[in-house]
């Protein structure tokens, strides 16, 4: 029987455990290297918003939340409007995942900083917090979403849930109650609060509901620890109790399964964040990374290619293998169409290579098909083995793993600076961002979030 309720028939007490360890993690120093990985989070999280506003679909959920006129206590980055703490998460996670260019944890599958940075911004900006509080909050909620993956394990995904979109929602949760200094028995009803709530479907890839899915884990968060806060109660061991999360979103777990899979549990797991550098699905990267250096021993033989073998592991040709896309989102998550923009030499972070002209280009759509993607059972997740097979039986292979991340955080810093300059230059003076990008550099340095969010704003208003 769990500590929480005696008539559970479960008896490891997750949902405390996790509420004791995550808050104790974030009222704990943060290691320095797990403090510059969240200002890296931060900084790449910003740019992609801001890039995402232009985005359609972000265009839809704002008009709606601007009918509500809800009370103004956070802002919508992209367009500097206020609202409610939950709605401000809830566009600008919409808004941070529209374009798939935000970071990774691969070992979750989750996209940690989409559910978690809008919450946490949202509660900063409205109740005054600082910087160093903020990366603080984001650290503790990777690890909470990162642990609940490692008791759930792969079969949650492969039942069709979207990770980020579930266990997502336990991170924004978990941060915001730490934000809101809520007691370990608040947390735990946060956690039933949030767990009633988590859903996101990977059916629904591919479409604007992808992206949505972000912005609702964060505002649940926001919503479930808040109520929390006010005495909202919850079963206070949702996870693990029957019929619980746990049972229904995977399947029972015993006591000894749940203990094993957190045995060993990274100390920090921000440490294993990952970034991306090609603003599509994180299954479509080795290819990518593989046909660029490809390019180069094909030379102009282009038009000499007879056959394009990918290997990947086996669960992408159910996440990232559309194999006719119609649409540039439906292109994010299509390996054979990302593949073949890169061989022909389009960008894969512009705006353009999503559009129609791209999508029905000759010659992408020629070497589209002569791409044979293979399911290999052997192939770590994030890495590929790429051949391309020319007509004359001339034979370039290459194999790249996307799956390890950067372990010199200085080089990071500078590849990140670069792409979030990049995404900050679409709506800002070059004067302007430099000076933004060192203050999230140096994130821990500010006293008052609302007052960087005001400053943001400002520089984004000037330009409009």
């Amino acid at each position: 029987m769990s500590a929480a309720d005696p008539t559970s028939s479960a008896r490891y007490a997750l949902t405390r455990e996790l509420a004791e360890t995550c808050l104790a993690r974030a009222r704990t120093p943060l290691p320095a290297e797990v403090g510059e990985i969240a200002r890296h989070t931060l900084l790449d999280w910003l740019g992609t918003t801001i890039s995402g506003w232009a985005d359609p679909a972000v265009a839809m959920l704002e008009a709606t939340i601007r009918e509500d006129a809800a009370s103004p206590q956070a802002t919508l980055l992209g367009s500097g409007f206020r609202t409610s703490a939950r709605d401000a998460a809830l566009v600008n996670g919409m808004a941070s995942h529209v374009l798939d260019f935000d970071d990774v944890h691969l070992r979750s599958r989750v996209h940690p900083s989409v559910p978690l940075w809008p919450a946490i911004l949202a509660i900063c900006e409205r109740d005054g917090l600082s910087g160093a509080r903020a990366l603080s909050a984001f650290a503790a909620g990777v690890e909470m979403q990162s642990r609940i993956a490692l008791v759930m394990g792969e079969e949650h995904y492969q039942r069709g849930w979207h990770n980020t979109a579930t266990f997502g929602t336990f991170g924004a949760t978990l941060a915001s109650c730490y934000l809101l200094d809520l007691t370990v028995e608040q947390t735990q009803h946060a956690i039933g609060i949030c767990a009633t709530q988590a859903a996101g479907l990977r059916a629904a890839f591919g479409t604007m509901c992808k992206p949505l899915h972000a912005g609702h884990a964060a505002s649940a968060g926001v919503l479930a620890a808040s109520l929390a806060k006010r005495g909202f109660t919850s079963q206070t061991n949702m996870l693990e109790c029957d019929a619980g999360f746990i049972e229904l979103y995977a399947s029972a777990r015993s006591d000894e399964a749940i203990a094993a899979a957190l045995k060993d549990a990274p100390d920090f797991q921000a440490r294993t964040i990952v970034f991306k550098y090609n603003a599509s699905c994180y299954g479509t990267q080795a290819p990518i990374e593989a046909c660029k250096l490809l390019r180069q021993p094909l030379g102009d033989r282009l038009d000499e290619i007879e056959r394009i073998d990918i290997g990947v592991e086996p669960q992408y040709l159910s996440v990232c293998c559309i194999a006719e896309p119609a649409t540039g989102l439906e292109a994010k998550f299509s390996i054979a169409q990302m593949a073949a923009l890169t061989l022909a030499g389009w960008s894969t972070v512009d705006p353009e290579s999503y559009s129609a002209a791209a999508l029905n280009d000759p010659q992408i759509l020629a070497l589209r098909r002569r791409i044979v993607i293979t399911p290999n059972p052997q192939q770590p997740r994030a890495s590929t083995d790429v051949a391309l097979t020319l007509k004359d039986g001339t034979r370039f292979e290459q194999h790249v793993d996307t799956s390890q991340p950067e372990t010199d955080l200085a080089r990071q810093a500078a590849q990140l600076g670069t792409k979030a300059a990049s995404l900050l230059g679409e709506r800002l003076h070059v004067e302007q961002v430099g000076p933004i990008v060192e203050t999230v550099l140096r994130f821990d340095d500010v006293t008052n979030v609302r007052e960087f969010i005001s400053t943001f704003a400002r520089a984004l208003r000037a330009q409009q």
